[in-house]
């Protein structure tokens, strides 16, 4: 550590890093040398001293980091106290021992169905702290307002408020979620766009969806985020795609266009052509977007020109193209490989259940009653309150008899909860569905025969 000035090398000492090897101590920051020269200008802004995290130093444009003043760190502390004061309170650990989720009128329960979650997300805890400096993570004080969100969600459904998992997305705790809700199955991806400046990233972050898997086999099957596809080099693109196919048998892959390009840029067929060639359904990102990112890229339209390019790839439109469902629906009428996920969409709908109704009722009068899949998009929804809403739905007889829509049955709920999206990647539903207990326990510690992932849970009998 003699190639650093004092000040910094106490800073370490304080911060616990004064025990790594030389080569991550050197003046630049360890993150400047990880990104070549177009990623460090978005490496900017100071760390605001988040918990894990050296608080006191920031990469400067210049690539040369300095000290923060310890005013300048009093201020910064006031007004994150202020903030977090101001803010309402998050909500406490949900409850994990309610009930499963049903249906009193018909019976119906979560364990009536084979439940596939389509949208998962994963953030390990310890990664945050490793990339807290990029401009993108701003991204997790939008994560933490949802919270607040849920909980007028809640208050307008009447549910409680501790349920929502804050932003502890650690998979151990997607599986108590999924347990609670009685989700047989999940698609668990890592999105780039988080972690850096620009909403884009410029490596892999699939390694977290690996590990899921090897620590949960039966519960989790992986979705592989290889872009931003606009930045990386089309063979790396396709060789990773096919190793997790492969290699850890990834049946689904992610499109974030608003990071990227637009669904329709041509840059992107050989990658849908590979898609097609080895049956890995396609997800796209549809409809307005959250963040940054121009949402015209994520038109239903524009999915169009690839659906008549690639007519056996199968393809899933998040968020059901929202506010442009209509196209949607008459797109998935012109092509019939193109289905649609409502996704984030179901708790916001419960509150207007005629305009639920109306959406599933129009689609399936246009394009059938096999063509819906569920997600949560966890942790930004709720599981238990979707797969209730799902089980609550049906057409009102005023829809029925003004628009002629048919009413909902146990095969159309069957096919939305996972019967569809199980068909598409090849996964026989009655050897993954689980017979879960009433109140779901806590998440197994390892994955053996004692303590295996199921935990109480035991297999349906054939």
């Amino acid at each position: 550590m003699g190639n650093l000035r004092p000040n910094m090398r106490n800073l370490l000492q304080e911060a616990g890093l004064a025990d790594a090897p030389r080569t991550g101590l050197s003046r630049s920051p360890p993150a400047e040398r990880c990104l070549s020269k177009a990623w460090q200008g978005s490496a900017r802004g100071a760390i605001k001293g988040r918990e894990g995290t050296p608080p006191d130093f920031f990469i400067a444009s210049n690539g040369r980091s300095k000290m923060v003043s310890k005013a300048k760190s009093k201020t910064t502390a006031k007004k994150k106290a202020a903030r977090k004061r101001s803010a309402a309170p998050r909500p406490p650990e949900y409850d994990t021992k309610m009930p499963l989720p049903e249906n009193s009128e018909t019976g119906e329960s979560a364990n009536d169905y084979y439940i596939l979650d389509c949208e998962v997300h994963v953030m390990p805890e310890d990664y945050r702290r490793f990339i807290q400096y990029f401009e993108g993570t701003k991204t997790f004080e939008y994560a933490h307002k949802m919270c607040n969100w849920w909980q007028w969600i809640n208050h307008r459904t009447g549910k409680p408020a501790a349920i929502h998992p804050g932003m502890d997305w650690n998979i151990d705790k997607i599986i108590t979620d999924m347990d609670r809700s009685g989700v047989d199955q999940i698609a668990l991806m890592r999105e780039s766009f988080i972690d850096t400046a620009g909403d884009s990233a410029p490596f892999s972050t699939n390694q977290h969806v690996i590990d899921a898997i090897e620590k949960y086999p039966d519960r989790v099957i992986g979705v592989s985020n290889v872009g931003p596809f606009s930045k990386r080099k089309i063979k790396d693109i396709l060789w990773e795609l096919e190793y997790l196919h492969d290699n850890y048998n990834f049946k689904f892959s992610k499109f974030y266009q608003p990071e990227d390009c637009p669904i329709n840029d041509r840059r992107l067929w050989p990658v849908y052509e590979m898609c097609q060639d080895k049956g890995i359904v396609a997800f796209f990102h549809t409809g307005i977007t959250i963040r940054m990112g121009p949402t015209r890229y994520t038109f239903p339209v524009l999915l169009d020109d690839v659906a008549m390019d690639f007519p056996d790839l199968k393809i899933v439109a998040y968020h059901a193209g929202y506010p442009q469902w209509e196209e949607l629906v008459m797109l998935m009428w012109k092509h019939p490989h193109i289905y649609v996920s409502y996704s984030i969409l179901l708790p916001w709908l419960m509150r207007a259940p005629h305009r639920f109704a109306h959406m599933v009722g129009t689609t399936i009068q246009i394009a059938g009653h096999d063509r819906f899949i569920w997600g949560s998009d966890w942790p930004a929804s709720d599981p238990h309150q979707s797969v209730e809403a799902i089980l609550k739905l049906s057409i009102p007889e005023e829809l029925q008899e003004n628009y002629g829509y048919p009413q909902i049955t146990q095969k159309n709920k069957a096919a939305f909860l996972g019967g569809t999206l199980a068909k598409l990647a090849g996964i026989d539903p009655k050897k993954n569905q689980l017979k879960f207990p009433g109140m779901a326990g806590p998440p197994a510690k390892k994955n053996t025969p004692e303590g295996d992932i199921t935990r109480k849970i035991m297999r349906r009998k054939k």
